[in-house]
């Protein structure tokens, strides 16, 4: 028969060794937080990215329509273009010029049925 009795340094391997497994454990938890934080921070770059990328090219289109309607812009401000529009827009001339008007033609007279009632209608409008 063999008793087997606790020795003082057993205590002290199992301690250490629970020791290790709560720091190996804890350390995974760790990294396995890090890593889905990073991942989200990966996202999140990511998604930046895509919108910078959208917002550059809304960017350049922008800049293209601005130097179209500052040429625009320019071409208005030349004299020539100044009298054109005064002239079609205002009616005005040069001095020593005359200005006609032509009105549009006159519309077409309404034509009714001449059915029952509208034949009073159009005797009282004169037609």
């Amino acid at each position: 028969m063999v008793l087997v009795t606790e020795t003082p340094g057993s205590d002290l391997r199992a301690t250490e060794r629970t020791r290790r497994v709560a720091f190996w454990i804890a350390s995974a938890i760790i990294a396995l937080f890090v890593l889905w934080w990073s991942f989200d921070l990966l996202q999140l770059w990511i998604k930046q990215g895509d919108e910078l990328s959208s917002k550059q090219q809304e960017l350049s289109s922008i800049i293209v329509e601005n130097e179209e309607l500052e040429g625009k812009r320019d071409a208005l401000y030349s004299p020539e273009k100044i009298e054109q529009l005064a002239r079609q827009n205002y009616g005005f001339v040069r001095p020593g010029e005359e200005a006609y008007a032509v009105p549009p033609p006159a519309p077409e007279p309404v034509r009714l049925p001449a059915n029952w009632p509208f034949t009073h209608l159009a005797q009282s409008l004169g037609g």
